[in-house]
Formats: C-alpha cells, structure tokens, sequence
C-alpha cells in the first residue's frame, strides 16, 4: 500500500469521526434514548422503615452514618399515628434482624429494698420487616429476649405492627401492639424505654401510635410481669385536595400477674376534620370518647373531649402538633356516685432536626386508666430525648421524663386521694465499631414519690430512687432485600 493511499484513508476515518461525535454525545447526553438494560446499576440508601426518626438511625443496624431522603408528613392530625419528620425513602421491601447483649449494674431497682448493688443482664433480639407497594405499607417490629439477674429472671416481648392501604379517596389502617415486660416502660431498665436498649422501634420514640392511645403505666411499680395490648383502626376519607375526616377507634387492656394490682380495659372513639392552611400547616376539630373500665372495682370514668388542633410541618427539619381542649370526666361507682368533673386536655408532639442534633418532646393531660396503682387518673407526662453526633463514630443521647398523676377515684378504706409523681433521666454515648454494629455507656436514674394518700397495692405508700449503669452492644445483620 503506497503512501498517498494510507493518506487517503486516515482521512476518511477522521472525517467520519468527527461527522459521528455528536450523535454518540447525544446518545450519551440525552436519557430518554439510553437503554436502562446498559446502564450500571447506581447505588440505592440504605433502606430504613418508613416513618423512622433519628432514633431509629441512632440505633439501626444499617448504621447510624446512613444518609436517609424524607418525604413530606401526609398523617391527618386528628388520627391515631404519631407524628415523624416525614416518611423515609429507601428499599421498599426488606427484612433486618439485630441483636443486642446489655449488662447493668443497680442499686434498689424498681424501689426493691435492695440497697446493695445488683447486676442485670438484657439478651434480645430484634426483627424489622417493610414492605411497601404503590397502594399499601406494612411495618413489623419485634423484639423478644429477656432480663437475667440475681433479683428476678423476666421475658421480654414487645411486638408492633402497622398497615395502611389506600384507594381513591379512602385510606385504612390498622394496627396494635403487644408489650410483656416486668417494669413499666416509662424509664424500663433505666434507659427511658426499650428505645435506649438499641431496640428502637421503627416507628419512632413511643411506637407508631399517639401518645395518647394504649394503657398508661406512667406510675413505676415492683417488678411483676405485666401484659399490654391496644388493637387500633382508623379510616380517612379525602374530602377535598386540602380537606380530609377520619374515624379512629382503640381497644386497650393491661393484665398483671402474681401480684394484686388493678387490671383495666380502655375503649376510645375519635373523630375529627382536618384542613390544609397551607402546604405546610393544618388545623383540626377532634371529639374523644374514653371508656374505662376495671377487672375488680364496680367503676367505670368515661371523658369526653373536644380538641382544637394545630400542626406544622417542615419536611426533614420540623414536625409540631398540639391539640387542647375540654374534657368532662364522669364518674360512676359505689364510691363516687354519678358525678362529673370538669376538666382540660392536651397532646402535643414537637420533632426537631438542626446539622448533627435531633430533638424530640412530647407534653400530655389526659385521663387514664391509673397505669394498674390506682382506678383511674388524672394524668400529666413529658418525655423528651436530645440526640447529638459528636464525631463520624461517636454520638450522645439525653432522655429525661416526668409524670403526676392524681387518682379519682378514692379506696373503700380512706376517702383521700393519692398523687404519684415519678421522673426518670437517662445519659449514652455510643461508638459505632461497624456499618450496623455500636458500643453504648450509660447512665440512668428513677425517682417515685408518694404522698400519704392510701391504696391498697404493693407500692403505695413507697417513696425510692434507683441508679444504674450500664454497657451493651448491639448487632445489626445484613439487610434481606425482598420481592
């Protein structure tokens, strides 16, 4: 081949390069044209449940340096679900399941008597499941285990499960919750809740139902086992793009055994209308019915409540809720007569996300079923816990409660009645040894006190303070992606 000919043909391939650069730029450009099949595939979050706060994050067997996408807050405020900084967007449909091991160290636990220290040892171990389609979602928590120590060996069980589905205008859910435990959940094990033994629900601080619903058991006791279960259901109807009414009903019961504290049922309607001032804001009219009723005592407390209701929400950094109003509260049994009291109620939820802090805080006046101590109460509680990520591998929690509740109905023995007032405050850090895998101290303390109204249970009349400290772990397996 002579020279003037390779000449030749060096010049054709450049010339036909240079004609088909911009229609292979435009195939690489345009995505309508590009063939999904020959693209690599591009990485996706890390799935969390749907609804998870930082809590959940903080605790996650996927890490606590996940980065997560949240969608706008789409719950009416007069429903029963409870309020989140928006629904996280991730792997729809997974299954992760965890293990955690904590060892504590306690003085007079749960107002025992003990005054020398005694050890107590948690085993768990937890399931989440999601799963999500275009017009239903279901969430499962589970965690099951037990405390072991040289005061008393107990089973701990706690189960939520939550499922919505929509169609059209309309929207079901239901739900519920099964908790076994030997101590009250407010400040369990002296953490502020299972939330602070790594067994986070992924529905946020205090499960996926308001705070609200459920027995109350704000009124720490002796340890004993104890069983509470709340059924939930809830439809909504969009009457309008900003306009929506919902129907709410919960059936609660605690059962204690081996000791003689007072077992309750709890019946409730809700209803109310919502209205969309803004993208961003919402405001409600909600009507509460409460039954309670009692296994030994002839007394039954119905309140009726009306609650003006306000809520904004700023999709990843804000969501904040309060509904107050009236309430009558009406009496009637052998030692109360038929009588009515009048009262007020409240229920408000603030979640705040500002850099590397998360706050949550939540206030509620409301009549309850006594938490098993007395019959029926007059109830007033604030829990709040602060999150702060210190460094890439070390963050710190802070969970502070406080809790009066004045009885209403008085024992067949003395006409006083008795007012409880208990706190907790609970401090951790946490070390993240691996993607899912974290090191956790802390410190936590409990204060009940009495006043001398009587009672006829084990713990009236008992005024204590307890302190533990603690180390645990907790594991996180790799999550099962599902079909």
């Amino acid at each position: 081949m002579n020279m003037a000919k390779l000449i030749r043909i060096r010049g054709w391939v450049l010339f036909v390069g240079f004609l088909s650069a911009p229609v292979i730029q435009a195939q690489v450009t345009d995505p309508a044209k590009n063939d999904p099949r020959e693209q690599p595939v591009a990485p996706y979050l890390a799935p969390l449940p749907a609804g998870s706060t930082s809590v959940m994050a903080l605790n996650s067997p996927l890490g606590a340096g996940d980065q997560i996408t949240l969608a706008g807050n789409e719950q009416p405020l007069s429903g029963v679900q409870a309020s989140t900084l928006g629904s996280v967007v991730g792997a729809p449909n997974y299954l992760v399941p965890s293990f955690s091991a904590t060892s504590q160290i306690a003085t007079n636990p749960s107002g025992s008597g003990i005054g020398h220290p005694t050890d107590f040892n948690y085993l768990l171990g937890m399931l989440d499941l999601n799963h999500v389609t275009n017009r239903s979602e279901l969430l499962v928590h589970y965690a099951g285990g037990g405390m072991f120590s040289s005061y008393q060996n107990s089973a701990i069980q706690d189960l939520e499960i939550s499922y919505n589905f929509k169609w059209q205008r309309w929207a079901l859910m239901v739900g519920g919750g099964v908790s076994f435990l030997s101590e009250s959940p407010f400040g369990f094990g002296g953490f502020g809740g299972l939330e602070f033994l790594n067994v986070s629900s992924p529905f946020g601080p205090g499960g996926f139902l308001n705070g609200v619903l459920g027995p109350n058991q704000t009124i720490p006791t002796i340890m004993v086992p104890r069983l509470s279960n709340t059924l939930v259901s809830q439809i909504e109807y969009r009457v309008s793009p900003r306009s929506s009414w919902t129907a709410s009903g919960a059936y609660g019961t605690l059962d204690f055994f081996g000791v003689d504290y007072i077992n309750s049922a709890d019946a409730l309607f809700q209803t109310g209308y919502n209205y969309s001032v803004s993208p961003q804001s919402m405001i409600a009219v909600i009507y509460t019915f409460d039954d309670f009723r009692f296994t030994k005592f002839p007394q039954t407390i119905n309140d009726h409540v009306v609650k003006f209701g306000y809520a904004r929400y700023v999709t990843g950094r804000l969501s904040f809720q309060v509904a107050a109003g009236p309430s009558v509260v009406m009496l009637s049994g052998v030692l109360t007569g038929s009588s009515n009291n009048v009262s007020w109620a409240l229920d408000s939820v603030l979640n705040y996300k500002r850099d590397r802090t998360t706050l949550f805080l939540s206030y509620d006046h409301l009549v309850t079923g006594g938490s098993g101590v007395v019959v029926g109460a007059q109830t007033g509680q604030v829990q709040a816990t602060l999150e702060r990520t210190l460094s890439p591998k070390w963050r710190a929690s802070v969970s502070l409660g406080y809790a009066t509740n004045a009885s209403l109905v008085p024992t067949a023995t003395n006409s006083s009645l008795a007012r409880y007032n208990s706190w907790y405050a609970a401090v951790r850090f946490n070390r993240e040894m691996r993607p899912g895998s974290t090191f956790f101290l802390s410190y936590g303390a409990r204060l009940q006190a009495v006043n001398p109204g009587s009672c006829t249970t084990p713990s009236c009349g008992g005024n204590f303070i307890s302190n533990e400290i603690s180390a645990g772990i907790n594991f996180g397996l790799r999550p099962i992606l599902l079909r």
